[in-house]
């Protein structure tokens, strides 16, 4: 037993001593290089250039200046051999990067924005392929994908290239960045996607933004080899029809963005491939028509339906209900006039938002609610609205926490008196109630509005109404089972990224 100890104790202290020795090596080796040990050349040395040192290395920042002082601000930085976390180059006079102008420099953060950069010479960059893993050449004058440039970047995670000028992405555009996650494309000229440009990219590339360009069909092609893509965004293009297979290939979609664009019809299947999808915005298109089979494949897994600001004159009730997952329904916007009992039926019970603001609804069906057992959020601002009776509300009373009727041509009358006793006892929590939008009702005996939170009870003889069992019940039985907050103030879609 004695032994033993001794032999334990002997082992632990050499354990001990071997991880000292460890510690202290790692010391020596990492030391010399630490973020925390970085120093920044003299200010009069590399000015205009201004550097600050952050917790990971330098953050070098020149503005409004030119290639001459940005080529002596870089020689300094070479001689001092710094971790430079962020070089941002914002607003200069840089129409074209010139070969090895970081050569011996570590960057990992290189930002060249608003500098009039066209061009960026093949060995401008070569360099950096080791350290650098994002690249930001936004709002500039590129009229093409500087894929010489870019090729030697293996550690690339993020290029931003928005705000240029291109028009075509060529074949193999991306050539050589095998690690890149995220591209963006936002707001170029872009009319072209050739079918092998994303070749190199189907390893890693996570999202993909074609957004704010001239495209008028979906580049199936050449987005088919893109299987690990999470998100894809190609709103606001011209794009006037999607078709079956359109978006075959990428099957580990997520979000899918395409809000924006000219699309009239949503024909059967054309999602059928995106199994995984949990978000798909379709507002701001042309759509008048939408196949029952239009959501075909995302019974399972979607969550998110953006169909506001088109043309749609009724619920489109059979394609909605095999997505017995969906939790956020807008339908803002559109020219419903006329909504039918059944209206929600087989996909309420997972709804927790739905916004059916700035339509033409005129009457809210008795069962309208009934199988809505989840909801949160309601939007009925904006419609033609005249009556909001207690029993229509009813079944969503325990479940809503936030609700919007402004806009409406309400009459006041005794069917309203559930919203002022509910909203009387939500302003003694919140002081700022009292400065929300209130909706306005019209006292026809009167010909005056009032807010209906203030109607003339004893002028409308809803006296008695007033505290009847089936009002107070009702509200009580909403106060005490949840804390209402906003009953007024409505949120928009709670979802989105340029």
């Amino acid at each position: 037993m004695i032994s033993n100890m001794k032999s334990g104790s002997v082992f632990t202290e050499g354990y001990l001593f071997v991880l000292v020795l460890l510690m202290v090596g790692l010391t020596g080796i990492y030391g010399q290089n630490s973020p925390q040990q970085q120093v920044c050349p003299e200010q009069s040395d590399i000015s205009p250039c201004i550097c600050t040192v952050k917790k990971n290395g330098l953050d070098i920042l020149c503005e409004t200046t030119d290639l001459q002082h940005i080529n002596v601000a870089m020689g300094i930085l070479k001689g001092k051999s710094p971790i430079i976390f962020y070089l941002k180059l914002r607003h200069n006079n840089l129409p074209k990067l010139q070969g090895f102008v970081f050569l011996a420099l570590d960057i990992r953060h290189l930002t060249i924005h608003n500098s009039s950069l066209a061009a960026i010479e093949e060995n401008a960059l070569s360099s950096l392929g080791k350290g650098l893993t994002q690249l930001d050449v936004s709002l500039n004058q590129l009229r093409n994908v500087p894929s010489q440039a870019l090729k030697n970047l293996h550690h690339l995670l993020i290029l931003n290239l928005n705000h240029n000028k291109i028009t075509n992405i060529h074949d193999k555009a991306f050539e050589g960045l095998d690690t890149l996650e995220i591209l963006t494309l936002y707001e170029n000229q872009i009319n072209s996607i050739e079918p092998e440009a994303f070749r190199g990219l189907e390893k890693k590339l996570k999202r993909l933004n074609l957004g704010g360009n001239d495209l008028n069909l979906v580049p199936q092609k050449a987005l088919s080899i893109l299987d690990t893509l999470k998100k894809l965004e190609i709103q606001e293009n011209k794009i006037k029809i999607i078709r079956e297979g359109d978006f075959e290939g990428m099957e580990n979609l997520d979000s899918l963005i395409l809000a924006h664009n000219m699309i009239s019809t949503v024909p059967a299947n054309v999602f059928s491939h995106l199994t995984l999808l949990n978000s798909l915005e379709l507002e701001g298109n042309k759509i008048s028509v939408i196949d029952k089979d239009a959501f075909r494949g995302l019974e399972e897994n979607l969550q998110y339906l953006r169909l506001g600001d088109n043309n749609v004159h009724t619920i489109p009730s059979d394609a909605l209900r095999p997505l017995h997952r969906l939790r956020h329904l807008d339908l803002r916007n559109n020219n419903i006039s006329f909504l039918s009992e059944d209206s929600f039926t087989g996909y309420g019970d997972s709804l927790t938002f739905l916004n059916l603001q700035k339509n033409d609804i005129k009457v809210l069906p008795a069962m309208l609610f009934e199988n809505l057992n989840s909801l949160e959020t309601l939007n009925i601002q904006n419609n033609k609205l005249l009556r909001i009776p207690e029993d229509i509300m009813e079944p969503i009373m325990d479940t809503l926490h936030v609700i919007d009727i402004t806009d409406n041509p309400l009459i006041c009358s005794c069917d309203l008196i559930w919203f002022p006793n509910l909203l009387q006892d939500l302003k003694s929590r919140d002081d700022e109630m009292a400065q929300k939008k209130k909706p306005l009702c019209h006292m026809q005996i009167e010909n005056r509005e009032y807010f209906v939170q203030a109607m003339p009870l004893e002028k409308m003889h809803c006296a008695g109404q007033k505290v009847s069992s089936s009002t107070s019940i009702g509200v009580s039985n909403v106060l005490n089972t949840r804390l209402i907050a906003n009953i007024c103030l409505f949120k928009l879609w709670p979802f989105r990224f340029v």
